[in-house]
């Protein structure tokens, strides 16, 4: 699962360099994103990419303005699609792109759940592949809301974690975003955990667990200290 990820200054940086806004003083480094918050979001608008800050967790765009959503799915299981009533006419023409600085996750340890940061060894923003739909807020007002696609984890996520974000290499991007691709099978070669080679991995400060703790001490490596029997 992915339910937390940092998009740092560097990334937003250039992020903001390669994709229109529509207003640059919306778009601040977040290092503790977490759902529920609104978060910027890669759409294809008739042939042309752009930048949206959306919901993060899924709201269903056939509520009325005001009605509540029962669930509000930050992640959707790849495998499953096809299946699931409120993704299977999203996965067809309402695919996304959630940039990212790596994404966080935690292990286990005996009582105690660890942190880790996960990111692309030599690149500086993955991205992430998401589902999106836009609704009705309660003044009437266009809203959109997305969710994250997860996958089973590589070698490097199956000792954190039995699920992982998927993540997309930038030539795996026009696939994705192509608005003319309206069945799941041309892409479910994209929906596949990429290799542990790509990825590092690294304790983070316990702080990360709050999410409003927000700073990019939080990328920072710790040393987790081994408790002695």
């Amino acid at each position: 699962m992915c339910g937390r990820y940092p998009l740092d200054a560097q990334a937003l940086s250039k992020l903001l360099e390669e994709f229109p806004f529509r207003d640059e003083s919306d778009f601040q480094p977040n290092y503790n994103a977490a759902p529920t918050q609104q978060l910027p979001v890669i759409i294809n608008t008739d042939g042309s990419f752009e930048i949206r800050l959306m919901h993060w967790g899924l709201i269903p765009g056939w509520l009325k303005p005001g009605e509540k959503p029962k669930v509000t799915p930050f992640n959707a299981r790849s495998e499953t699609l096809t299946e699931k009533p409120m993704f299977r006419k999203l996965v067809r023409n309402h695919r996304c792109i959630v940039p990212a600085s790596g994404f966080y996750e935690w292990k286990r340890t005996g009582a105690q759940k660890q942190p880790y940061y996960i990111h692309l060894a030599d690149q500086p923003i993955m991205l992430m592949a998401g589902l999106f739909d836009f609704g009705r807020d309660d003044e009437g007002e266009s809203q959109g809301s997305y969710t994250i696609l997860t996958t089973t984890p590589n070698d490097v996520m199956a000792e954190v974690h039995d699920r992982m974000p998927v993540i997309l290499h930038p030539d795996d991007v026009p696939l994705w975003m192509d608005e003319d691709i309206t069945e799941i099978g041309p892409l479910e070669s994209l929906l596949q955990p990429i290799a542990g080679a790509e990825l590092e991995m690294y304790p983070v400060s316990m702080a990360v667990n709050n999410a409003r703790n927000n700073g990019p001490e939080l990328l920072k490596p710790v040393v987790v200290q081994e408790k002695l029997l």
